[in-house]
């Protein structure tokens, strides 16, 4: 079993995940490098959990990990309120990416799928602390691990992202109550002007759902053909939006999540294929028992040419 670190161990905080590298032990850490050194570096429990954080003078990595056996919710509910206030302490409040990592994400409790309640949890929070729980809110992803406890970390900073969303698909938080009484809450993507230097754009975990549902039940390769259809579609919105070509399906690096490890040669050499070398593969569960892959990216331009 890997352990994927979101961000460069030793530098900064490290959250690491239970979940398994394919194609590679080297492609089992992703490191988040900004210009100018850490203002501030801290790891500390709070209320009982263990949070670890770093700050420069726009962003700020924090990430927190609940190991006791609380239910779910509650761990949703507890993992929350610790990341954002704690963001809101040190003056970044804004939400650009986050990064869920929930045990055994497709189960049952009580009879309510873990993924759900999860959801419920996040929910929760984000009304009583003022976040967005439909449009403006942030890039997201929640995998499902087999082992630990719920795992989160979160890319923030002093300004708001510009969030993005997908014409062939649902917003998330507009899903219907078959997906649970309260909806996963995130944009397609999030696009962040900078003063200086690049554009950012984080796409959002993307899977092969239009409009609301799930197609190409058990083929791989038609759900991977699926979500590349949606991120680029995610990319043609954020560069209208944008008012020029400043992303490309070959310009984004990122992570694949497969949920069956044999899929991973042939996932790979379609994306491959299709310009996006820059991708590392991992096992995990997704969100929806059915769904098979899920692929998330960052890309980054400098300011857009305009288009004739």
């Amino acid at each position: 079993m890997g352990n994927v670190p979101i961000a460069r161990a030793g530098d900064g905080p490290c959250l690491r995940v239970p979940i398994a590298c394919l194609g590679g032990e080297q492609h089992a850490q992703q490191w988040w490098c900004v210009d100018g050194e850490f203002t501030d570096v801290s790891s500390e429990v709070n209320n009982g959990l263990s949070v670890s954080w770093a700050r420069t003078d726009e962003f700020m990595f924090a990430a927190v990990s609940v190991d006791q056996p609380l239910p779910v919710e509650q761990q949703s509910i507890c993992a929350y309120q610790v990341l954002l206030q704690t963001l809101r302490a040190q003056e970044r409040p804004h939400l650009l990416r986050i990064w869920n990592y929930v045990p055994r994400i497709n189960e049952l409790d009580d009879g309510i799928e873990r993924y759900q309640l999860f959801n419920s949890g996040r929910k929760q929070v984000y009304r009583e602390l003022g976040y967005p729980v439909a449009a403006g809110a942030p890039a997201a992803c929640a995998l499902g691990t087999r082992s630990g406890g719920l795992r989160i970390a979160v890319l923030a900073g002093n300004r708001p992202s510009v969030a993005i969303e997908n014409p062939r698909q649902v917003s998330s938080y507009d899903y219907p109550n078959q997906y649970g009484a309260h909806p996963p809450i995130f944009s397609r993507a999030a696009w962040l002007q900078q003063r200086t230097g690049e554009n950012l754009l984080f796409v959002s975990g993307t899977a092969s759902i239009v409009g609301h549902r799930t197609l190409h039940l058990g083929d791989i390769l038609a759900q991977t053909e699926e979500t590349v259809r949606n991120i680029s579609a995610v990319l043609d919105n954020a560069n209208q939006k944008a008012g020029g070509t400043m992303w490309t399906l070959g310009g984004l690096t990122g992570r694949v999540y497969i949920r069956n490890a044999a899929d991973y040669p042939l996932v790979s050499r379609y994306l491959s294929a299709q310009g996006m070398t820059e991708f590392c593969y991992v096992q995990a569960d997704i969100c929806r028992s059915e769904l098979l892959v899920e692929i998330e990216a960052e890309g980054q331009s400098l300011p857009a040419r305009q288009t004739p």
